[in-house]
C-alpha cells in the first residue's frame, strides 16, 4: 500500500459503494456497499440524491486511517440520470429535499407524441443520435427536459443548471458548488453518448441534435462547451477535506457514466496481453445489473433497425462512438431468484457442466426475458412480456431456476453480440458479475462460438469491477495530467483467461434448447 489512495464514490440503480484505490497500485484496499436511497413525491420517483451524498461522507470518515491522505476523488454515476440546480446551488426539484428525477420516472402520453413529433421518425432520430426515440422515461434525456417543460414549469423556472449524476457527484466533493461543476464539467463526452439522443454522433463529440436544438430548456441548462471526465474540476475545499477527515485536499473529477467508464481497463490491457490484436475490435459483455454488450475498438457500425432492440451508441471517455446492446439482465435475474426463493424451493448458487447438460436435454422448462415488469420494451426481445414456462419444475428444484435463469441470460445476451458483431472472430472479455461465474461464462463461450476470455489480476482474484478500477484510472490520470489510457496499469498484473466452452455432449442440446427457446420468445 503506498501512502495515497482514489476515492471513488459509485451511483448505481439498485446500490450505491465506496471504495478506495492504491494510487500507485489501483489495487482496492477498501470497500463499503448500501442499498440506493430512493424516494417518491407527488406520484414521481425520485434518488433520494442528498441522503446518498450523506452516505458517502459518512463512508469517508468511518475509512481506515491508512486511507485518508487522498489523491482524488473520482465518481462513478448511472448514465441517464441527473439534477436540476437553482441559482442559490440547491437541488431544485423538491425544496430542501434533496431529490432527483429518476430515470425510471414514466411520463405522461402527452410528453411522448410530442418529443415523437421534436425527434422526427424513429429512424432518423436513431442514425443521427444513437439513441431510440421510444425509451420510456428520461433514458432519452432529452425527453426529461420536455417533460420539465411541459408538466413542470414552475420547477423548470427555479433551475439555473442541469448536472448530469456524475457532475452533481463532482460539485457534493467540490463543496458543494453544483453550478460550478455544471460548468467546468461542460456536456461530458461520454455522458452525451449515452441514451440521451443530445449528440450528433456523426458529428465530433459535443455536436448538439437537430431534436437538442429544438428543447429550450436543455439549451438554456446544459453548457454547450465540451469536456471530458478525467480532468479536474479543482481541489476539494479546506474545510470540507477536514471535516470529511481526510489530508491535505484532493482533487475532485466531474466522473463518468458507469459502462464507459468499464472500458478503461479493457482497453489498457486487452491489447497488451494480445498485441496482434492491436486496434481490432474486442466484445466487453459486463453483465451486471444490466447486460451491456459493447464492441470496443474497431469502427462502430449500428444495424439500421437495431432501434427496435435496444442496440445503442454509448462511447469512451472522449466521446468515441461504440456500439452497445443491452439487457437487463441483474433485474430479471434478481426477479426470478426472489420468486423462487418466495415460491419454491429456492435458487442454487452454482452448478457443472453435467447439471447443464442434464437441464438442456430435459428441454422442459423456458423463461422468456423481461419477468422483471420494468424490463418491458427493452432489450434484444422488447415486445416479449417475460413468463416461465414449466413453472412446476423450476419452483420445485433450486438448481433447475438457477439453470433456467442463467441460461436465458446467457441466450438473450448472445442475441445482441450476434447483432453487434456479425464477424465471429471477434472475441469477448467478460466483466462484472458475470465473469466470476463458471457456469455463465461457459455459457456463453458456447453459445456464441467465440473466444470468450476473463480477466484476473495477479493474485489470481477476477477482475470484475472494471467501472471502478476505470474511474480510478481517469482519477489517477486528472493527476498527472496525462491520458486515462497512458495511465500505467501494469501493477495491476492483469492477465487474461480463455474460458473453456463447454462439451460437445453439452453444446449439442444447447443448440437444441436455443432453437426451442426462441420459439418460445417469439410467442410473447
Amino acid at each position: 500500500m503506498g501512502n495515497k489512495a482514489i476515492l471513488v464514490p459509485v451511483d448505481g440503480a439498485s446500490n450505491i459503494k465506496l471504495e478506495a484505490l492504491d494510487y500507485d497500485t489501483l489495487a482496492t484496499a477498501h470497500s463499503v456497499v448500501a442499498d440506493s436511497p430512493k424516494a417518491e413525491r407527488g406520484g414521481l420517483k425520485f434518488n433520494d440524491t442528498g441522503a446518498e451524498f450523506g452516505w458517502f461522507d459518512g463512508a469517508i470518515r468511518a475509512m481506515p486511517a491508512a486511507l485518508r491522505d487522498a489523491a482524488v476523488v473520482a465518481p462513478v454515476a448511472r448514465g441517464a440520470s441527473g439534477g436540476l440546480v437553482g441559482a442559490d446551488n440547491s437541488l431544485a426539484e423538491v425544496p430542501g429535499e434533496g431529490l432527483t428525477l429518476a430515470y425510471t420516472q414514466g411520463y405522461p402520453a402527452r410528453v411522448d407524441e410530442r418529443f415523437a413529433e421534436i425527434a422526427g421518425s424513429r429512424e432518423g432520430f436513431f442514425e443521427e443520435t444513437g439513441s431510440i426515440r421510444d425509451f420510456p422515461g428520461s433514458l432519452t434525456l432529452l425527453k426529461r427536459f420536455l417533460f420539465e417543460e411541459m408538466e413542470r414549469p414552475e420547477v423548470l423556472s427555479r433551475a439555473a443548471g442541469f448536472a448530469h449524476y456524475g457532475a452533481l457527484m463532482g460539485g457534493h466533493f467540490f463543496g458543494g458548488d453544483y453550478l460550478a461543476a455544471i460548468r467546468l464539467a461542460g456536456n461530458e463526452h461520454s455522458y452525451w453518448m449515452c441514451h440521451s439522443g443530445a449528440r450528433d454522433v456523426r458529428a465530433k463529440p459535443g455536436t448538439p441534435s437537430r431534436a437538442a436544438k429544438k428543447v429550450a430548456s436543455f439549451g438554456r441548462l446544459v453548457p454547450a462547451e465540451a469536456s471530458v471526465c478525467y480532468r479536474a474540476l479543482g481541489q476539494m475545499p479546506e474545510a470540507q477535506a477536514r471535516g470529511l477527515g481526510l489530508a491535505g485536499r484532493p482533487r475532485v473529477i466531474a466522473g463518468g457514466h458507469d459502462t464507459c467508464l468499464s472500458h478503461i481497463p479493457v482497453l489498457s490491457t486487452f491489447y497488451q496481453a494480445f498485441p496482434e490484436m492491436a486496434g481490432k475490435p474486442v466484445l466487453q459483455v459486463e453483465a451486471g445489473t444490466w447486460a451491456m454488450i459493447a464492441q470496443v475498438g474497431g469502427a462502430a457500425r449500428v444495424p439500421g433497425d437495431g432501434f427496435t432492440r435496444d442496440i445503442i451508441i454509448q462511447g469512451t471517455v472522449d466521446g468515441e462512438p461504440v456500439t452497445t446492446g443491452r439487457y437487463g439482465s441483474g433485474a430479471d435475474f434478481t426477479f426470478l431468484k426472489k420468486l423462487a426463493q418466495e415460491k419454491g424451493k429456492g435458487f442454487q448458487r452454482t452448478a457443472d457442466p453435467a447439471a447443464i447438460g442434464r437441464f438442456l436435454s430435459a428441454a422442459d422448462v423456458f423463461v422468456v426475458p423481461n419477468v422483471d415488469p420494468s424490463l418491458h420494451k427493452t432489450g434484444p426481445f422488447p415486445e416479449a412480456r417475460g413468463r416461465i414456462i414449466g413453472e412446476g419444475a423450476f419452483f420445485a428444484d433450486a438448481e433447475v431456476a438457477f439453470l433456467a435463469t442463467n441460461v436465458m441470460t446467457a441466450l438473450a445476451v448472445a442475441q445482441q453480440v450476434d447483432a453487434i458483431a456479425q464477424d465471429a472472430s471477434v472475441p469477448i472479455v467478460l466483466t462484472a458479475g458475470g465473469s466470476k461465474d463458471p457456469c455463465f461464462a461457459g455459457l456463453i463461450a458456447t453459445v456464441t462460438g467465440r473466444r470468450t476470455y476473463a480477466m484476473f489480476d495477479k493474485d489470481g482474484q477476477a477482475v470484475s469491477e472494471t467501472t471502478t478500477l476505470g474511474a480510478a484510472i481517469c482519477g489517477k490520470a486528472a493527476c498527472l495530467g496525462i491520458h486515462p489510457y497512458k495511465v500505467d496499469t501494469a501493477p495491476l498484473g492483469v492477465r487474461y483467461r480463455r474460458v473453456d466452452a463447454l462439451s460437445a455432449d453439452v453444446a449439442r442440446p444447447l443448440k437444441a434448447y436455443r432453437e426451442k427457446w426462441l420459439a418460445r420468445v417469439r410467442e410473447g
